[in-house]
């Protein structure tokens, strides 16, 4: 019976800290879009045109430093919000 309960536990720590349950909203985001990779930040490899989304840019944007740096140029009037046009 212990088993049993330390076995529960554990998988609750599991399921937590797992991120599975997880109530992050991803609505609007490509599928297709591998967020789980780190984001090229050294250099411009990103358009506009690669999103489906602004919030998708958005992610990207913030991921590789924002404002302070904007390598892929996809804020182009520098008022923190990427790829404005995109829906």
């Amino acid at each position: 019976m212990k088993k049993i309960a330390l076995v529960i536990i554990l998988l609750l720590i599991v399921v937590t800290f797992s991120g599975c349950g997880s109530t992050d909203n991803n609505e609007g985001l490509n599928s297709d879009f591998d967020y789980s990779s780190e984001y090229s930040c050294s250099y411009n490899t990103y358009n506009c045109s690669d999103f489906a989304t602004h919030k998708e840019a958005q992610r990207v944007y913030e991921a590789c430093g924002g404002v302070n740096n904007d390598v892929h140029r996809l804020d182009r009037d520098k008022d923190g919000s990427a790829c404005e046009t995109l829906p």
